[in-house]
């Protein structure tokens, strides 16, 4: 099939931020709390949250905005500097996508047709100078950009890059194409200048990230979208996204996170334009659902402490949504459970209807329970296939059916072009995407510091391609 993304091409002008004649809608964000199973504004009218989450900025997935190598990426680029590229392209292709010490192998040994002993050994051995960076953590990148200029420069490189991935423009499209929220993923080491929890007893706070933070929720007030603050990665690690999460057997990275927390809502409770904290993505590293609501009690008793009355969005950690306890019986307020559905096996539309007659019975039944609003923090179908969008646009009316807010994961997404170039893959995890044309590519292990800043700030130069397909999906009839 052909893709429905279409190449990125470079176009500044398209970045700049709107002029007067794109003026904001200058619509009043009041604060939200929870009626019933609704999550309502101040005059009482049903907000229905849709839109999309904001992968790849303050915590940094590097694979999505290309901002590290994959494993046979890295090959490809190595083997055009040594000459052998049309033969490593052929052998790639052969094997597939893949990294660690077999695909190595596998790849040496298809390679044994075509090159010298000599040639392949110095392939490889190249290849293991740079181990990977891209993840769904940016803690191996940022130890890296540490490394090699200081924490100081990592920092600054890092606002570089955040000011230009997203900007005024982004917020102005989204509202133009009706979405009313966009949930922000941050991650502690994205909010602080620390790297690593060991011997980690306060927290110094990065304010070139609260910075950015600042500037986003303006532009989305100006704007009439509101903002969901999301912690996606805690001290000590609510999940295994940098290794082996410790969160629920570590007193001291508990009281950090709840102490992040704090921060946060000393920095935010008198926004309206914040519908929700969302506190801790994705909690899968807890042991039960006992360890899980101790410590999301924990943190909204710091968070009501202060008096901040915000709706506190808890995930399930894909325990289920039935695993959450009645929110009376633990003296929550104003709270949202919440989810992420992610089908990874389906290939087709009839498994992915069959798996939302199946979420609709599960959930649904959980809901008349505890009496909250659900929300459904992300979700994607992911493949540029005519049948995902379909998928997509069924997942979507299951959701307005139930009553369920959602946010899209993610805003935008860089293909691949060596995966497009080899293997044909396309994706639609972006409503913003495509495989970039003339784009500088980061390259943190090799690129000096000023070559590296450079490349950062030129993402604002890079114009994503709209994804109209799934824009119908999610916004059509």
């Amino acid at each position: 099939m052909m893709s429905l993304l279409t190449p990125i091409v470079l176009l500044t002008a398209c970045r700049d931020a709107p002029d007067d004649s794109a003026a904001a809608a200058e619509v009043s964000l009041t604060r939200l709390r929870a009626e019933g199973t609704q999550i309502v504004d101040e005059s009482g009218e049903t907000v229905s949250f849709r839109g999309v989450a904001l992968g790849g900025w303050n915590f940094l997935e590097t694979w999505i905005p290309l901002m590290a190598y994959t494993e046979h990426g890295r090959a490809v680029q190595l083997a055009d500097e040594q000459g052998v590229g049309a033969e490593v392209r052929s052998a790639i292709a052969e094997i597939g996508p893949g990294d660690g010490a077999e695909w190595r192998a596998a790849l040496a040994a298809s390679l044994s047709a075509s090159l010298s002993e000599d040639a392949i050994a110095a392939l490889i051995s190249s290849l293991e100078a740079y181990p990977l960076l891209w993840d769904d953590s940016d803690l191996a990148l940022r130890q890296v950009l540490e490394t090699r200029f200081g924490a100081e420069a990592r920092d600054e490189l890092l606002d570089t890059y955040q000011r230009a991935w997203f900007n005024e423009a982004d917020v102005a499209w989204l509202a133009e194409e009706g979405f009313n929220v966009v949930r922000i993923p941050l991650g502690y080491r994205g909010l602080t200048t620390h790297m690593v929890d060991e011997d980690l007893t306060e927290l110094r706070y990065n304010e070139l990230a609260f910075s950015r933070i600042d500037e986003v929720l303006d532009w989305c007030e100006q704007y009439g979208i509101y903002a969901v603050i999301d912690l996606q990665e805690s001290p000590g690690g609510h999940n295994d996204y940098s290794g082996v999460g410790t969160l629920y057997e570590d007193p001291d990275m508990q009281a950090l996170t709840v102490a992040l927390w704090d921060e946060l809502s000393r920095r935010y409770s008198e926004r309206d334009v914040v519908a929700a904290y969302s506190l801790l993505a994705e909690p899968m590293a807890a042991p039960s659902a006992d360890a899980r609501d101790e410590m999301y009690d924990q943190i909204i008793q710091a968070i009501r402490a202060r008096g901040d009355d915000h709706l506190l969005v808890l995930h399930d950690g894909f325990q289920g949504m039935a695993s959450f306890p009645q929110p009376e019986e633990m003296g929550w307020d104003n709270v949202v459970y919440s989810t992420h559905i992610f089908e990874w096996g389906a290939d087709s539309l009839e498994l992915y209807q069959a798996y939302i007659i199946f979420l609709e019975s599960t959930i649904t039944l959980a809901q008349d329970t505890h009496q909250v609003p659900y929300y459904v923090g992300s979700f994607s179908t992911f493949l540029d296939e005519d049948w995902a969008y379909e998928a997509a646009g069924e997942m979507r009316r299951l959701f307005e059916r139930a009553g369920w807010g959602w946010t899209l994961w993610t805003y935008k997404r860089l293909d691949d072009p060596v995966d497009a170039e080899l293997f044909g893959d396309s994706s639609s995890w972006g409503v913003r995407g495509g495989v970039p044309s003339g784009f500088t590519r980061p390259d943190p292990q090799r690129q000096s510091l000023e070559e590296l800043q450079a490349a950062y700030a030129g993402y604002a130069e890079v114009t994503t391609t709209a994804n109209e397909a799934l824009l119908q999906a999610l916004l059509g009839e």
